[in-house]
């Protein structure tokens, strides 16, 4: 039986290491009771993590009576997990790190299952916690736009998904490789009226090419399952684009949720 107590989750993304504490592996995540942030790049180089882990993370995890475990969704390679993982062991604390396919009733069929991001995983398996729908469309708006496809038959299966650059990513390309464009926020944007200045060009494009994106795969679904798709979006962007994608709902916090659902999957295998 697991000793009672809270959880820190990690959550080591391309532009933003996130952690938070968590009450408890037995109450669903929802909101995080403490959360933090760090860009990515104070952690770097990763085979040297270890300083910054200790200076930024360790603090909390310290601060924090009674953590069961530390939850890690890393995509920053093994020289930071190391990192983390000699935070917990100097800290007397078990490291759960997720994995992709641990568990038979959510599994995923990409090629290789390791080589699937883990942040676009436990956003798998978040999902798979809150959704009615058989057939389930999951954006991410981050550094890169992810479009994930989950879907409910005899268990929950990730069929595969695309990866685009992201809102900032684009804006921040049209600003930077181009001589005179200028930097500019995502903009809402109407099928009826017409951009009528470089600004409104910009913003409203690349939120209107984001839309389609996930239009297109949308109908591709609905094409194939005779059914349109939940379509749930997460990420930094997601709000600003639920305004254009009206059909869909957000899902917050989508990593630290499957992190802890994923925990909770775990911890009842070893204890049955």
């Amino acid at each position: 039986m697991s000793k009672p107590g809270s959880l820190m989750c990690i959550d080591a993304g391309n532009t933003l290491v996130k952690w938070c504490l968590h009450v408890g592996a037995n109450v669903r995540f929802e909101q995080p009771s403490a959360f933090f942030s760090r860009a990515t790049a104070d952690f770097k180089p990763f085979s040297d993590a270890f300083g910054p882990v200790q200076e930024h993370l360790a603090p909390s995890l310290n601060s924090a009576s009674a953590v069961q475990a530390v939850l890690l969704s890393n995509v920053l390679g093994p020289d930071f997990e190391q990192a983390v993982r000699a935070m917990c062991e100097g800290a007397g604390v078990p490291l759960h790190v997720l994995a992709v396919n641990r568990h038979a009733a959510v599994q995923s069929a990409y090629e290789n299952p390791a080589a699937l991001g883990k942040d676009r995983w436990s956003a798998c398996m978040a999902l798979t916690e809150v959704s009615q729908a058989k057939v389930n469309l999951l954006v991410s708006f981050g550094t890169a736009t992810t479009l994930d496809v989950v879907i409910k038959s005899t268990h929950w299966q990730h069929l595969g998904g695309f990866i685009v650059p992201g809102v900032e990513t684009m804006l921040h390309s049209l600003h930077f490789n181009t001589a005179e464009l200028p930097k500019v926020q995502l903009g809402g944007f109407s099928e009826k009226a017409w951009p009528v200045s470089t600004q409104q060009a910009i913003g409203q494009g690349v939120g209107r090419m984001q839309k389609a994106m996930v239009d297109s795969v949308a109908a591709q679904l609905q094409d194939e399952h005779g059914v349109p798709p939940a379509i749930w979006l997460t990420g930094g962007f997601a709000p600003a684009m639920k305004v254009h994608l009206p059909n869909s709902s957000l899902l917050e916090h989508a990593v630290f949720k499957g992190l802890v659902l994923d925990y909770r999957l775990a911890k009842k295998g070893t204890e049955a």
